[in-house]
C-alpha cells in the first residue's frame, strides 16, 4: 500500500495524551490515528446508512417479522447470484 506523510498541529495537551494512550495500547501515533479515524468513518458511513435505511422503509408488524423469520434465511452468506431486472421481472 502506498503512503503518504502529512504533517498535523495539535495542542501539546492532545498530543501528550494521544501518544500515552497510543504507548500503552501497543500500537505507534501514527497507527492509533490511523486506526481511529476509520473507525470514526465507518461508524458515520453506518450511521447514515442507518438513517437512509430507516427513511426509505417502512415498520414491520410482528406478524410479518415472524414470516421473516421463519424463512431461516442466512443474510452473512453472500454466495447468491447477482441477477439482472429482466431476469428478475420474467420469475
Amino acid at each position: 500500500m502506498a503512503t503518504i506523510r502529512k504533517n498535523i498541529t495539535l495542542p501539546v495537551d492532545v498530543y501528550e495524551a494521544i501518544n500515552e494512550y497510543a504507548k500503552r495500547s501497543g500500537v505507534s501515533f501514527s497507527e492509533f490515528l490511523r486506526e481511529t479515524a476509520m473507525k470514526a468513518i465507518s461508524k458515520q458511513e453506518d450511521a447514515s446508512l442507518l438513517a437512509y435505511m430507516q427513511s426509505k422503509t417502512s415498520y414491520v408488524d410482528r406478524e410479518e417479522q415472524e414470516e421473516i423469520e421463519n424463512l431461516n434465511i442466512d443474510f452473512d452468506n453472500l454466495d447468491g447470484k447477482e441477477i439482472t431486472l429482466d431476469e428478475f421481472l420474467q420469475g
